[in-house]
């Protein structure tokens, strides 16, 4: 994990905000407006190493749910530490009700290596907020969508 950015610079996530007037201000609690500004918030949550954000946003019918929380807590964490957030890119949002995704692209690295990835991401409200699903290609939602995350070719980032 990287250097921690001031809640004053500008947002980690892309936009051009300040970091405290943007994602910050939804994992300290505002609920996210939109898939994407959820998206957003928990790559900016990935990068501040703020875990619990990451479970409280997942949806509990998707694959990447855990019951043993105090596990995936120490799971998110460590990838957290050992993972650079080099740079976040939506390439693509839809506006489905009913599971929209969100195509994106997350550069990162570990250990001076590229791990980046691309991912288009199933979103599903929760007690009436938005929730991340899980990958389009975990056979999961609507609409029997194709594979979807994959290794990126390297960002412009």
């Amino acid at each position: 994990m990287g250097k921690k950015p001031s809640p004053n610079a500008p947002c980690p996530c892309g936009q051009k905000v300040k970091l405290k007037r943007c994602c910050l201000a939804l994992i300290n609690g505002r609920p996210a407006k939109t898939p994407e500004a959820l998206m957003r918030s928990r790559y900016v949550a990935y990068l501040l190493g703020r875990a619990t954000y990451i479970l409280e946003t997942t949806h509990p019918e998707g694959p990447q749910f855990r019951t043993d929380r105090r596990r995936w807590l120490a799971q998110i964490t460590d990838f957290c530490r050992a993972t650079t957030f080099v740079g976040l890119e939506i390439l693509a949002t839809s506006d489905e009700e009913t599971d929209p995704v969100v195509h994106f692209r997350a550069t990162l690295t570990q250990d001076g290596r590229d791990a980046s990835f691309c991912e288009r991401s199933l979103f599903r409200r929760h007690n009436g907020q938005w929730k991340y699903l899980g990958p389009a290609d975990q056979g999961i939602g609507s609409g029997g969508r194709a594979a979807t995350r994959s290794r990126c070719p390297p960002s412009a980032l």
